[in-house]
């Protein structure tokens, strides 16, 4: 199964490194793709540095670099469209933090879940998941960010705003075709409603997610306060052009209750 990780990056040379390097040990059918948005830390020297001295990466590592910074959502469009121009294009495309929030040994699972013939899946926080090293700023603004997402959308997915998700070709082609509309991690759960208006099989599994230890949260305090506005007009999108979403379209696992 060939499987293309791409990892939105600003400002994440402290782990980029050794993050590619434990994904390309993952699976030998996984290849990288760092979409970096010109980080002043110079995270894409690093990256390049690595490329020249590791043979191992030739061909499975590939670094894109755009001018500034344009949000982590448009980072993994971008990388979405360019996998999908591959030939052979890839089976499977993932999404992920870069900072070992997110841990490359639970990338099976979701491979796993995908070839068994689900659209998307998302390594989930919510209900069954473990959260470490969170502040409670932090805490409390997830609670209320998918629980009014839950409300106003499905209330079936437990985690809207988690950035480890898992994609067939056809989910990514539904994702390419809706403009983006919301910048930040609020397009996670803009992307999301676009893949269940779509219909298509929606399933989650349960993650171990721990804040991260070195370098520091993109997530601004603004993107947090525009996030909940963002969610409201998300939810008017979604019911205005909602279809009948047979209950098989959404999986059955631990996130759907």
């Amino acid at each position: 199964m060939r499987s293309l990780v791409v990892l939105p990056s600003y400002n994440e040379r402290a782990d980029i490194v050794a993050l590619i390097q434990a994904l390309l040990d993952t699976d030998p059918g996984i290849s990288v793709m760092v979409v970096d948005d010109s980080s002043p830390d110079g995270t894409a020297a690093v990256i390049e540095a690595a490329q020249r001295e590791t043979s191992a990466w030739s061909g499975r590592v590939e670094l894109v670099v755009r001018p500034g910074k344009g949000g982590r959502g448009g980072a993994v469009r971008d990388g979405f469209a360019r996998g999908m121009a591959r030939a052979p294009r890839p089976d499977v495309f993932v999404e992920m933090d870069c900072d070992f929030s997110h841990e490359p040994k639970a990338i099976p699972l979701g491979l796993a879940r995908i070839g068994d013939g689900c659209d998307v899946v998302i390594g989930a926080r919510y209900p069954d998941g473990t959260i470490v090293g969170w502040p409670l700023k932090r805490r409390v603004f997830s609670f209320f960010a998918n629980s009014l997402a839950r409300f106003l959308i499905e209330p079936r997915i437990a985690d809207y705003t988690n950035g480890f998700r898992f994609y067939s070709p056809r989910a990514v082609e539904v994702l390419l075709a809706h403009t983006q509309r919301h910048t930040g991690y609020i397009y996670l759960s803009e992307s999301l409603a676009h893949l269940l208006r779509a219909g298509l099989r929606v399933e989650a599994f349960p993650i171990y997610f721990k804040n991260r230890e070195r370098g520091a949260s993109n997530t601004s305090g603004a993107e947090i306060r525009s996030a909940f506005l963002g969610v409201l007009a998300i939810a008017r999108e979604y019911r205005r052009g909602a279809v009948t979403r047979p209950a098989e379209a959404l999986g059955s696992s631990s996130q759907a209750r």
